[in-house]
């Protein structure tokens, strides 16, 4: 039923749910490419999906799209019947329902009720049941590690729940973890509870290590195996260090140190691939602490060091264009308007078309394959996830100014 995906890294794009604007895919995917990003979780509710051409727009250029739908936990198929059929039909082929259901904010009033994880199921089986039906292979939601209820007894009793109440499900099921490694090193657990057999909930001896850090796979596949009798894919929905938790140095060394190990193929075959947080977030969010971009829009040190770490990767959008044809020396750029371009700032475009010194267009994309780039207009007609992948690009940037008519007139 499922299709095999690349086993990379990736991003988790954002904590939320849009800026799926063709102009947003145009100058996040080479960015992404040049990175050697295989995955970009995106997030999708009930009433606000992932578009088609930007689902499609990943997937033409080698990205593998997991959709996080963040719903709430009286959720039902019906909510999202249509959403799952037409995602399944734009390609997309991993779907995760929910997040974090360990924590007591997720659950508000009804946290006190008894049998936590068979009332989850209660939600998530018909959501996972209904993906599956679509042709989509649908993800156990990443748990808090440890959490208000410890995520081990948790995943543990809602697996076994779940093999009893639908076995198809359990059997195509995959699951999603946040391995996320701040204040510990990489090595933090590994081996699982065979390894450090004296962790026990909330408390883990000094001379011991538990699950919370990077390989939590292990203990989660521990924990699968005993339920489910085996190990399903296991996807790292978060990885790693996040900006705002230890120093940037600290960050950029453990992150370029887990992307070596996807690269180099030297984790366990469950995993079946991870993001690291975060690309980008709404600057007024606690989220923007950790994006990779900034509010401005300059990439960050994990952007640098990740181009630095797989170069074939990073000339892969490069090396398609030039199979097509050589590109062009220079690329005037005009910003795209909701309502058309202003005829000003065509008029303005006009003497590179006469003169044919350049390529004229709107493809953020397409400039970036430019050694030069003119840029008609001012720097707010731009998003400022296009101008970051810009001064990314290596290229010379030259700004343009564009008078309105009135000052024309004036």
């Amino acid at each position: 039923m499922t299709e095999k995906a690349p086993r990379r890294f990736g991003l988790y794009y954002s904590p939320a749910a849009d800026r799926y604007r063709q102009a947003d895919l145009e100058a996040f995917a080479p960015l992404l490419q040049r990175m050697g990003a295989g995955w970009l979780v995106v997030r999708s509710t009930a009433t606000r999906a992932v578009p088609e051409s930007f689902l499609k727009g990943l997937l033409a250029r080698g990205i593998t799209p997991l959709v996080h739908l963040t719903l709430p936990l009286e959720a039902s198929p019906a909510d999202v019947q249509v959403l799952l059929r037409s995602y399944a039909r734009w390609g997309v082929r991993h779907v995760a329902f929910f997040d974090r259901p360990n924590l007591q904010t997720a659950w508000g009033r009804a946290w006190g009720q008894p049998d936590l994880p068979a009332r989850f199921l209660d939600a998530f089986v018909p959501l996972a049941a209904a993906a599956d039906a679509e042709g989509l292979q649908p993800f156990f939601p990443p748990l808090a590690p440890g959490g208000d209820y410890w995520d081990l007894a948790f995943l543990r009793a809602a697996l076994e729940g779940l093999r009893r109440r639908n076995p198809l499900v359990a059997e195509r099921l995959g699951l999603c973890a946040y391995a996320w490694a701040e204040g510990k090193p990489l090595t933090w657990g590994r081996g699982g509870p065979e390894v450090w057999p004296a962790a026990r909930p909330y408390f883990t001896p000094p001379d011991s290590e538990d699950h919370r850090g990077f390989h939590i796979y292990d203990w989660y596949a521990t924990e699968a195996q005993a339920a489910l009798g085996r190990v399903p894919s296991v996807f790292l929905l978060g990885m790693g260090s996040r900006y705002g938790r230890e120093p940037d140095a600290t960050v950029e060394n453990k992150n370029t140190a887990i992307a070596r190990l996807f690269l180099e193929g030297r984790l366990p075959p469950e995993v079946l691939g991870g993001a690291f947080w975060l690309l980008l977030a709404p600057p007024e969010t606690p989220e923007a602490a950790a994006a990779w971009l900034e509010p401005s829009g300059k990439p960050r040190g994990m952007v640098a060091a990740l181009e630095a770490l797989t170069p074939a990767a990073a000339n892969a959008g490069s090396a398609a264009k030039r199979a097509a044809g050589a590109p062009a020396r220079r690329y005037v750029l005009l910003p795209s308007f909701a309502r058309g371009v202003p005829p000003h700032y065509l008029s303005a475009a006009l003497p590179w078309l006469q003169r044919g010194e350049a390529t004229v267009g709107f493809s953020v994309e397409e400039a970036l394959q430019a050694r030069h780039i003119t840029l008609l207009g001012s720097p707010n007609d731009f998003p400022a996830e296009a101008r970051a992948a810009l001064q990314a690009s290596g290229a010379t940037l030259e700004w343009v100014p564009v008078n309105s008519p009135s000052e024309v007139a004036s």
